[in-house]
């Protein structure tokens, strides 16, 4: 799909870059990470061009990229990617709050303060971790109630715990 993709619309292409995220993860899952890490970066080249370097889904490549510096133990790295995406997507709401895809911004939000959190957890640095789980649990219960079936609910729950039974 990546190929003729590239063939039928050229190198910079949106389309392109969703063949090229699909190929990440499929990459990602076969724990391919190089591969996948190469995937996203040209997915995430191509939405800054398109978009502008601040666009929520320019947010959601860097997120990726983390992931993968994550699995290749470049956790300074993913760190940075992670911080990086966090502080475009808080800017994005902040500058957008009635936007009709808050919802969906907020928790793409959480789910980069879960990443950065769950990296600090492996990090043992407890007491940055938990401010981040705490913020990503209100974040979630605003878009999604209290819900305690919710599923990025009782992970962030089950995060927070963990940190703070190693923190208390």
């Amino acid at each position: 799909a990546v190929s003729s993709k590239r063939v039928s619309f050229g190198d910079d292409h949106p389309e392109l870059a969703i063949s090229l995220d699909e190929l990440g993860i499929q990459y990602f899952a076969r724990e391919r990470f190089e591969d996948a890490l190469s995937s996203f970066g040209e997915s995430r080249r191509i939405k800054a061009k398109e978009f502008g370097q601040f666009h929520p889904k320019v947010v959601m490549s860097l997120n990726n990229i983390a992931c993968c510096n994550y699995q290749m133990g470049n956790l300074k790295t993913a760190s940075m990617n992670l911080e990086e995406a966090n502080a475009v997507a808080e800017r994005n709401i902040d500058q957008n709050p009635g936007a009709a895809k808050a919802n969906s911004d907020l928790l793409h939000r959480a789910i980069l303060l879960n990443n950065l959190g769950y990296l600090k957890l492996s990090l043992k640095q407890y007491e940055d971790a938990r401010p981040l789980f705490e913020e990503a649990l209100l974040i979630q219960q605003s878009v999604l109630g209290d819900a305690y079936n919710h599923r990025a609910i009782l992970d962030t729950r089950k995060n927070l715990e963990f940190t703070n039974a190693f923190h208390s």
